[in-house]
């Protein structure tokens, strides 16, 4: 049955005595549900992803993800961490290519059938990149926050033909048989998901995951100074969102020539992902300390900016324990110093006489003895 959109209003097709056509849908509203009648992942296989998670958090503080593979005819399913980025931060990315191809081969039969991947420290939700990534992959769909917590955290979502539904964890994780005689059924699933919040005791997953963590050198943005001292742009331009590393000699920092270096962009739903999730945490960790919340983040534009360069300045306040005050004695002194040296500089160049300028200044100009 064929159904059409006119008009706001849903059409059925009819055919009758003396109809040929359409007819409205008469619609009930409600929550589409969506349910999984396959087979259950193990705990124990899903202790290896919280294990890897937990360690590639602790060792890179950035975001990993892995793949939830399916085998339709042994009901049968396999975690997998592909290659993928290190130390992305608050993103995940796979990196294509020969190897990662040569692992899928390892699990011939298996379908992908949904992704698991952590915030870090951040609390367990959907974000705008998740969504668009997911929408087009159908299958189970986890995020695990909170791992710095004793208990994590997690949202699960299942995708279908691009529509999103809740996820009823006790049709996707094996749970003892015991349960469904002893727990009411509506909180089954809430008993599951205390299971896969839980760190496991067993931190054990496969090697392979670690040595898919691959080092990616990326282009880091600097900003700098340019025209009158006042302004700041990075090395494409005010506007520019393009990342490079800073150019010294007509090199890079880590020897790439300028040329070599390839753009990095970030689509805006990224961008304003982790702006979120960082300034979100740094709220939650400074905030009561600085007397600051959300809304002030912008009025330290500046000092974002300004951090590379004075960092060093930063080490040595807190270091020597230096006071403002004495902070901006210092700053003086020193440019007492630097004044003075360069006066000294003039100076020589010039042929400069000291005892003949007060001579000169004492009798306005004209000579020892005037005129």
């Amino acid at each position: 049955m064929q159904l059409i959109l006119h008009k706001d209003t849903v059409y059925e097709p009819v055919e009758s005595q003396f109809y040929t056509g359409h007819q409205p849908v008469k619609i009930v509203k409600g929550e589409p549900a969506l349910s999984w009648k396959g087979g259950k992942i193990s705990i124990e296989e899903w202790n290896k992803i919280l294990s890897f998670f937990k360690w590639s958090y602790d060792t890179t503080k950035s975001e990993t993800q892995v793949r939830l593979l399916y085998h339709p005819e042994q009901n049968n399913w396999k975690a997998w961490a592909f290659p993928q980025e290190r130390g992305t931060g608050m993103t995940a990315k796979e990196v294509d290519g020969e190897e990662k191809d040569k692992q899928r081969e390892m699990f011939e039969g298996y379908i992908v059938n949904g992704t698991v991947h952590h915030h870090c420290s951040s609390t367990a939700f959907q974000s705008g990149t998740d969504k668009d990534n997911e929408q087009s992959q159908d299958g189970l769909h986890i995020t695990i926050g909170k791992m710095d917590s004793a208990m994590y955290d997690i949202h699960g979502r299942v995708c279908r033909s691009d529509s999103m539904y809740d996820c009823v964890y006790k049709q996707w994780f094996e749970y003892p048989e015991e349960w469904d005689g002893v727990i009411p059924e509506r909180y089954i699933s809430h008993a599951v998901s205390d299971i896969l919040v839980t760190p496991p005791d067993d931190q054990s997953f496969p090697d392979q995951w670690k040595d898919n963590l691959i080092e990616v050198k990326r282009p880091v943005a600097t900003p700098y100074w340019r025209g009158n001292g006042n302004q700041m742009y990075n090395r494409y331009g005010a506007t520019s969102h393009t990342k490079t590393t800073p150019v010294v000699g007509g090199f890079s920092q880590n020897n790439q020539k300028q040329e070599d270096l390839i753009p990095v962009e970030y689509t805006d739903a990224e961008k304003e992902d982790a702006a979120m999730q960082v300034m979100k945490e740094w709220v939650s960790t400074y905030g009561d300390e600085l007397k600051t919340d959300a809304a002030q983040i912008p009025d330290l534009w500046d000092s974002i900016l300004l951090h590379e360069y004075t960092k060093e300045l930063s080490e040595l306040v807190t270091e020597y324990g230096i006071e403002e005050i004495e902070f901006e004695q210092y700053a003086d002194k020193l440019q007492e110093k630097i004044l003075e040296k360069d006066l000294e500089e003039d100076n020589k160049t010039s042929g400069y006489d000291p005892y003949e300028a007060q001579v000169q200044a004492h009798y306005g100009g004209y000579g020892h003895y005037g005129v």
